[in-house]
């Protein structure tokens, strides 16, 4: 599956909507929460890229600085 604006959209709303229409006084310490709300923000980003991005490298046709790249093509996905 390709990336999709639309899946991480309501994967990241999904997620951070424990932080959602609290008072500050119900979360504790408001720094420690701005910074679980951004990790928050960041995993759920890391992990929607290792389920999501296809990589697809030509082994030939390329053209680097030294001339033509040759070598085997790959796909795969991140982990």
């Amino acid at each position: 599956m390709a990336l999709d604006k639309d899946i991480l959209g309501t994967d990241l709303y999904n997620e951070l909507s424990v932080f959602n229409n609290k008072n500050i006084d119900e979360l504790g310490d408001i720094e420690d929460k701005r910074l679980l709300f951004c990790k928050k923000i960041a995993e759920v980003f890391i992990e929607h890229l290792k389920a999501n991005v296809e990589i697809n490298i030509p082994g030939t046709g390329l053209i680097a600085p030294g001339g033509a790249v040759t070598g085997n093509s790959t796909t795969g996905t991140i982990n």
